[in-house]
């Protein structure tokens, strides 16, 4: 009997090409104001952009939705890609496991403080009674700036990696980005409000 039925099916050597762009493409002027307006709730989507681009072009079997829900797990995750895609173009993203784990203190830094202070007040038997409002609200407020100028510069890469270093393809606002403006303007006053009440002097 001829071993011809026993021969393996010759495997396939040549990668299946990739489409469209690795990551999600949008001018850094244009996250910046969108992370500002809508406090931080902006960077859901974008994560999710981002791994759904990523998922599409690798065809990696990726779960896009909890990776943005989870998206400050995932952060080192996605700029390790990053900065592997850019290498296949001679290129890099300088420092990308400084700035993941940059982006995670920061927002990680408005609830360590809080728990100092209170942890502060329990100490003091409640003698203490707080740092005031303008420093409660400059305490979430600067690690959050930080956050944006940390993803403007990791996006400046994203682009480039896109080969739309300006990110020309997504630089105007939308009325899809209303609501999303919507929400965070009511989220920010809503949390304004709430430092304002819990930094008001007891009657």
């Amino acid at each position: 009997m001829s071993d011809v039925f026993y021969t393996p099916p010759a495997a396939e050597l040549v990668d299946s090409p990739k489409k469209g762009s690795p990551f999600f493409t949008v001018s850094v002027n244009k996250l910046t104001v969108m992370l500002i307006v809508t406090s931080g709730l902006y960077g859901i989507y974008w994560s999710f952009k981002n791994w759904s681009h990523y998922k599409a072009y690798s065809g990696r079997p990726l779960w896009p939705i909890p990776r943005a829900f989870f998206g400050l797990i995932y952060l080192p995750s996605l700029f390790y890609k990053v900065d592997a895609e850019l290498k296949t173009q001679g290129k890099r993203l300088p420092y990308w496991a400084a700035l993941a784990t940059g982006l995670i203190l920061l927002f990680l830094a408005p609830s360590l403080i809080g728990f100092l202070i209170g942890l502060f007040q329990g100490l003091t038997q409640g003698t203490y009674t707080g740092v005031g409002i303008i420093p409660a609200i400059l305490a979430s407020t600067i690690p959050f700036l930080l956050q944006c100028l940390i993803l403007r510069r990791v996006q400046s890469f994203i682009n480039l990696a896109n080969g739309d270093p300006d990110g020309i393809r997504n630089k105007d606002f939308t009325r899809w980005n209303v609501p999303w403006m919507v929400i965070g303007i009511i989220y920010w006053v809503a949390g304004t409000m709430l430092t304002i009440s819990m930094n008001q002097p007891p009657l």
